[in-house]
Protein backbone atom coordinates (compact mmCIF):
# COMPACT_ATOMS: atom_id res chain seq x y z
CA UNK A 1 0.00 0.00 0.00
CA UNK A 2 1.47 3.37 -0.71
CA UNK A 3 2.26 5.65 1.89
CA UNK A 4 2.57 9.01 0.09
CA UNK A 5 0.30 11.03 1.76
CA UNK A 6 -2.47 11.84 -0.94
CA UNK A 7 -3.86 15.34 0.22
CA UNK A 8 0.08 16.85 -0.05
CA UNK A 9 -0.30 20.10 -1.41
CA UNK A 10 1.99 20.75 -4.42
CA UNK A 11 2.04 23.88 -6.93
CA UNK A 12 -0.22 23.70 -10.12
CA UNK A 13 1.39 25.78 -13.19
CA UNK A 14 1.53 25.91 -16.50
CA UNK A 15 3.85 24.56 -19.41
CA UNK A 16 5.95 28.14 -18.63
CA UNK A 17 5.63 27.20 -15.08
CA UNK A 18 3.55 29.97 -13.79
CA UNK A 19 1.84 28.99 -11.05
CA UNK A 20 -1.86 28.62 -11.49
CA UNK A 21 -2.92 27.58 -7.28
CA UNK A 22 -2.15 24.57 -5.42
CA UNK A 23 -3.05 20.66 -6.36
CA UNK A 24 -3.52 17.74 -4.68
CA UNK A 25 -0.87 14.68 -5.22
CA UNK A 26 -4.00 12.73 -5.78
CA UNK A 27 -5.23 15.18 -8.68
CA UNK A 28 -1.74 16.09 -9.74
CA UNK A 29 -1.27 12.19 -10.62
CA UNK A 30 -4.34 11.58 -11.60
CA UNK A 31 -4.19 13.74 -14.90
CA UNK A 32 -1.14 13.89 -16.92
CA UNK A 33 -3.13 17.48 -17.98
CA UNK A 34 -2.39 18.95 -14.05
CA UNK A 35 1.02 20.15 -14.58
CA UNK A 36 2.92 20.28 -11.37
CA UNK A 37 6.80 20.65 -9.89
CA UNK A 38 9.33 18.52 -9.17
CA UNK A 39 12.84 18.28 -8.46
CA UNK A 40 15.86 16.48 -9.00
CA UNK A 41 19.08 15.60 -7.12
CA UNK A 42 22.09 13.94 -9.53
CA UNK A 43 25.02 13.22 -6.87
CA UNK A 44 28.63 12.39 -7.94
CA UNK A 45 31.35 11.27 -6.17
CA UNK A 46 35.29 11.53 -6.50
CA UNK A 47 35.62 8.21 -8.46
CA UNK A 48 33.45 9.96 -11.26
CA UNK A 49 29.89 8.03 -10.48
CA UNK A 50 26.44 8.96 -9.63
CA UNK A 51 24.22 7.64 -7.24
CA UNK A 52 21.31 5.83 -8.35
CA UNK A 53 18.28 4.56 -6.34
CA UNK A 54 15.70 2.31 -6.60
CA UNK A 55 12.63 3.33 -5.70
CA UNK A 56 10.95 1.81 -2.60
CA UNK A 57 7.65 -0.34 -3.47
CA UNK A 58 5.60 1.74 -1.37
CA UNK A 59 5.96 4.91 -3.51
CA UNK A 60 2.79 5.71 -5.12
CA UNK A 61 4.30 6.02 -8.55
CA UNK A 62 7.05 3.96 -10.14
CA UNK A 63 7.89 1.44 -7.33
CA UNK A 64 10.00 -0.62 -7.53
CA UNK A 65 12.34 1.39 -10.62
CA UNK A 66 15.45 2.92 -10.70
CA UNK A 67 16.03 6.62 -10.83
CA UNK A 68 18.52 8.97 -10.17
CA UNK A 69 19.86 9.47 -6.78
CA UNK A 70 17.08 11.90 -5.38
CA UNK A 71 13.75 13.11 -6.43
CA UNK A 72 10.62 14.65 -5.52
CA UNK A 73 7.95 17.11 -5.53
CA UNK A 74 8.05 20.91 -4.65
CA UNK A 75 5.33 21.33 -2.04
CA UNK A 76 2.99 24.57 -2.17
CA UNK A 77 4.99 27.21 -0.64
CA UNK A 78 8.43 25.85 -1.24
CA UNK A 79 10.73 27.22 -3.31
CA UNK A 80 12.59 24.70 -6.05
CA UNK A 81 15.97 24.70 -4.45
CA UNK A 82 14.26 24.36 -0.25
CA UNK A 83 11.97 21.47 -1.78
CA UNK A 84 15.84 19.72 -3.10
CA UNK A 85 17.70 20.68 -0.02
CA UNK A 86 14.25 19.13 1.97
CA UNK A 87 14.51 15.63 -0.70
CA UNK A 88 18.18 15.12 0.42
CA UNK A 89 17.99 15.19 3.78
CA UNK A 90 15.02 13.24 3.80
CA UNK A 91 15.90 10.06 0.96
CA UNK A 92 19.29 10.21 2.31
CA UNK A 93 19.95 12.03 5.77
CA UNK A 94 22.56 14.35 4.10
CA UNK A 95 23.41 17.83 3.56
CA UNK A 96 25.25 18.96 0.54
CA UNK A 97 25.95 21.80 -1.64
CA UNK A 98 23.67 22.01 -4.64
CA UNK A 99 24.19 23.67 -7.95
CA UNK A 100 21.30 24.69 -10.77
CA UNK A 101 21.69 22.46 -14.21
CA UNK A 102 18.73 22.86 -16.13
CA UNK A 103 14.68 22.89 -16.28
CA UNK A 104 12.55 21.08 -18.28
CA UNK A 105 8.64 20.53 -19.16
CA UNK A 106 9.12 16.51 -18.14
CA UNK A 107 6.25 14.82 -19.70
CA UNK A 108 5.56 10.85 -19.10
CA UNK A 109 2.88 8.36 -19.85
CA UNK A 110 1.19 9.23 -16.43
CA UNK A 111 2.16 12.55 -15.21
CA UNK A 112 3.77 16.09 -16.61
CA UNK A 113 6.09 17.67 -14.21
CA UNK A 114 7.67 21.04 -14.63
CA UNK A 115 11.46 19.90 -13.04
CA UNK A 116 14.62 21.88 -11.98
CA UNK A 117 17.41 19.76 -12.14
CA UNK A 118 20.87 20.22 -9.44
CA UNK A 119 24.16 18.28 -9.13
CA UNK A 120 25.75 17.74 -5.96
CA UNK A 121 29.11 16.34 -5.34
CA UNK A 122 29.66 14.05 -1.85
CA UNK A 123 32.46 11.90 -1.03
CA UNK A 124 32.46 8.12 -1.91
CA UNK A 125 32.85 7.47 1.86
CA UNK A 126 29.75 10.21 2.74
CA UNK A 127 27.39 7.89 5.10
CA UNK A 128 24.17 7.56 3.74
CA UNK A 129 20.79 6.64 5.51
CA UNK A 130 18.54 5.99 2.78
CA UNK A 131 14.28 5.89 3.75
CA UNK A 132 13.36 2.83 3.33
CA UNK A 133 9.80 4.33 2.73
CA UNK A 134 11.29 6.17 -0.13
CA UNK A 135 14.11 3.68 -1.09
CA UNK A 136 14.69 0.07 -1.43
CA UNK A 137 18.34 0.36 -2.20
CA UNK A 138 21.22 2.88 -3.67
CA UNK A 139 24.35 2.18 -6.01
CA UNK A 140 27.05 3.73 -7.22
CA UNK A 141 27.50 4.00 -11.03
CA UNK A 142 30.14 5.13 -13.12
CA UNK A 143 29.51 7.22 -15.91
CA UNK A 144 31.17 5.87 -18.43
CA UNK A 145 28.81 2.82 -17.21
CA UNK A 146 25.47 4.74 -16.78
CA UNK A 147 23.80 3.63 -20.37
CA UNK A 148 24.45 0.32 -19.95
CA UNK A 149 22.27 0.13 -16.17
CA UNK A 150 20.29 1.90 -17.90
CA UNK A 151 20.13 -0.78 -20.74
CA UNK A 152 20.19 -3.40 -18.16
CA UNK A 153 17.91 -1.88 -15.31
CA UNK A 154 14.05 -1.19 -15.04
CA UNK A 155 14.66 2.87 -15.02
CA UNK A 156 11.67 5.00 -14.91
CA UNK A 157 10.63 7.09 -17.85
CA UNK A 158 11.31 10.44 -16.51
CA UNK A 159 14.13 9.78 -14.94
CA UNK A 160 15.67 9.31 -18.73
CA UNK A 161 14.11 12.60 -19.36
CA UNK A 162 16.39 13.99 -16.64
CA UNK A 163 19.31 12.32 -17.14
CA UNK A 164 19.24 13.46 -20.86
CA UNK A 165 18.22 16.51 -19.99
CA UNK A 166 21.86 17.02 -17.83
CA UNK A 167 23.93 15.84 -20.55
CA UNK A 168 24.56 12.52 -18.65
CA UNK A 169 23.10 10.42 -21.69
Amino acid sequence: MPIDKQDELFYQVDKNDKVLGSISRKLAHSNKQNIHRSVGIFILNEKNEMLMQKRSQQKDMDAGTWSYAVAGHVTYGQTYKQAAIRELKEELNIKADIKFITKKLVKTKNETEYSYFYQARISSKTPLRLDRNEIDKSKWVKLDKLTEFINTCDVVDWALVGLKAANFI
